[in-house]
């Protein structure tokens, strides 16, 4: 095997690499080789190929630096042999176009001749996060000045999936850079501030701290709060807060009871039945034979799904007292929906939802759970048109109808119209709460929520620019952060190619966020000027400055003492068996 691979070897091509100085860099006498060394590279430029590397030293004095081809190592990394270019080119494909590692491997076959195993694309990927990152602090200067015309809102986010730790972000608001990012074990001050505090000194204090309504957050930048820095709290989240508050409970109830009933089971499989014996509106099954008209699977599939819109998240969208009011007025709508004459069919199908539907009276504790969600639910509409929290506001939102994209002078003038219209709602309530003081009382939950975070809603600043003209104005809610992770986990399913995300997330390292800034074209601008110019820029980057970058982390978890414990198990195993075996030979 040996032979063979030397023998591979030798018919690819050599190139020599020779160091290009003449003369010493200490005393300016005269070099002689010092020795060569042949290495097998791979570049996306030429393929494979083997460089002789021939490195000078001083004739005079040999504790005088080794010269090596500055040329060399400005295609390849000291001690490895693939190329920048290669490493860009499949980091740029890994990150950028989320491509998965069997479609890289062939487009790399088929387009450049380079075979590539699944490992080595894996080893590429990390090498490119690790010299993106590298880059990313070494420009850090000059990506601060690029922000120091507006200055910056810092939005900070963190994601935890299922109880295995997370990432935690720093972003610019304004232009949609990931300034820095952390693995987290868990959502805590003493965690995440350390990240808060690392990206303030490295790009400077920023005009407003954007965040949800996490104690752990708050915490983290209570240091810039101090210094009279606005800290704002999302409406969305602050909205979001109040209707769980107002739900909860209520709406468990509610979905406990309807699964109790399988009333939603029992529709699906009478809905399956009718479909499976259904032809031109004649029907032929359990229920006989005869006409069926379309509109009774109609209102099937509308007490099930609704009109077919897409919900928005709880606590938004009810979908489960939706579904119990559907079924409620499902009888009155099957006479508009279905007027007389009916046939034998159809009037045997509406019995058996009649039927089905019934179940809902055996459950006496709808009658409270229900009037409760209603009640709360009208109370917290009330809230959302007055705090005007649009649909474009909403995770996973529309943002090319956010009124802070294209109006910002009109947000700043609906902001304050907000806010004089929460200082009237705020007084009624307090009325209604002194002839009702009962902690049950929407109005008590809403007001305790508004005397908690009312000095974090409002205050949001605005850019301006040489005329005075608003250009810009800070945004009320977080969707920057939460549009973020969604669009994350997206790309992360199109690369992997899976649905379940939950321990990719946790290994994912937090290095990978920042491929998203070479979207940017502000960001490449400054970084290198050009993705064309990144493998140089790779190239440029010193020991030091690498070393100073962050060691990727794949696992939030004690990944090091998980291994010793599996070596102090194996060990435990091999003394039972010498145990064992010593026994056996007495």
């Amino acid at each position: 095997m040996e032979r063979t691979r030397a023998t591979r070897e030798d018919r690819l091509p050599c190139i020599d690499f020779v160091a290009e100085a003449e003369q010493c860099s200490v005393c300016g006498d005269t070099l002689q080789v010092q020795k060569s060394k042949h290495r097998h590279i791979v570049t996306l430029e030429t393929g494979a190929f083997r460089a002789r590397e021939v490195r000078k030293r001083c004739r005079s004095d040999k504790s005088h630096p080794i010269m090596i081809s500055e040329r060399f190592y400005q295609l390849v990394p000291p001690g490895q042999g693939y190329g920048f270019d290669l490493i860009v080119q499949v980091g740029l494909a890994r990150y950028l176009r989320n491509l998965q590692r069997e479609e890289i491997r062939s487009e790399l076959l088929d387009e450049h001749g380079i075979t590539l195993s699944d490992g080595t694309v894996s080893n590429l990927c990390d090498r490119f996060l690790s010299y993106l990152e590298a880059l990313h602090r070494t420009r850090t200067s000059a990506l601060r000045l690029a922000m120091e015309g507006s200055g910056y809102p810092l939005h900070i986010d963190a994601t935890c999936e299922y109880g295995k730790g997370g990432l935690f972000i720093c972003l610019d608001g304004w232009r949609g850079w990931v300034l820095h990012a952390v693995k987290i074990r868990s959502e805590n001050e003493k965690e995440l501030r350390p990240c808060v505090e690392e990206t303030t000194s490295r790009f400077g204090d920023p005009i407003a701290v954007v965040r949800d309504l996490s104690t752990a957050e708050a915490g983290a930048v209570d240091h810039l709060r101090d210094k009279g820095i606005p800290d704002l709290v999302c409406h969305y989240h602050f909205l979001s807060a109040i209707g769980k508050k107002l739900f909860d409970h209520d709406y468990t109830v509610l979905r406990n009871l309807l699964r109790q009933s399988k009333v939603r089971t029992q529709l699906r499989e009478l809905l399956r039945e009718l479909r499976r014996n259904v032809c031109t509106e004649v029907y032929s099954g359990k229920q006989g034979k005869g006409r069926l008209r379309e509109d009774l699977l109609a209102l099937i599939v509308w007490m099930l799904e609704g009109e077919g819109h897409k919900d928005f998240p709880y606590p938004f969208s009810l979908v489960h007292l939706d579904f119990y009011q559907r079924c409620q007025e499902a009888m009155q709508r099957a006479e508009r929906w279905l007027p007389l004459p009916r046939s034998q069919v159809e009037r045997c199908i509406l019995k058996q939802l009649s039927k089905i539907l019934s179940q809902f009276d055996g459950l006496p504790r709808l009658d409270w759970a229900v009037p409760r969600l209603e009640k709360n639910q009208r109370a917290f509409s009330e809230l959302r048109d007055i705090l005007r929290i649009t649909d474009a506001e909403l995770p996973r939102g529309d943002e090319r109808y956010l009124p802070t994209k294209e109006f910002p002078a009109l947000e700043i003038a609906r902001l304050h119209e907000i806010k004089q219209a929460i200082t009237r709602y705020r007084e009624q309530l307090t009325k209604q709460v002194i002839q009702n003081p009962s902690s049950s009382n929407a109005g008590v939950i809403i007001l305790k929520y508004f005397d908690r975070y009312n000095d974090h809603l409002f205050g949001h600043p605005a850019k301006y620019d040489h005329k005075g003209t608003v250009i810009s104005v800070v945004e009320r809610t977080n969707n920057i952060a939460e549009h973020f992770f969604g669009a994350d986990k997206q790309r992360l399913r199109r690369r992997l190619g899976r649905a379940h995300l939950g321990r990719d997330l946790e290994n994912q390292p937090a290095q990978a966020v920042l491929t998203r800034n070479l979207r940017y074209a502000d960001y490449v601008r400054v970084l290198c000027g050009s993705l064309e110019n990144l493998p140089a820029a790779f190239a440029r980057l010193s020991n030091k400055e690498l070393q100073e970058a962050t060691p990727l982390e794949r696992d939030n978890r004690d990944a090091k003492l998980l291994k010793r414990i599996g070596s102090l198990m194996k060990n435990e195993r091999r003394l039972k068996n010498n145990e064992k075996t010593g026994l056996q030979l007495r």
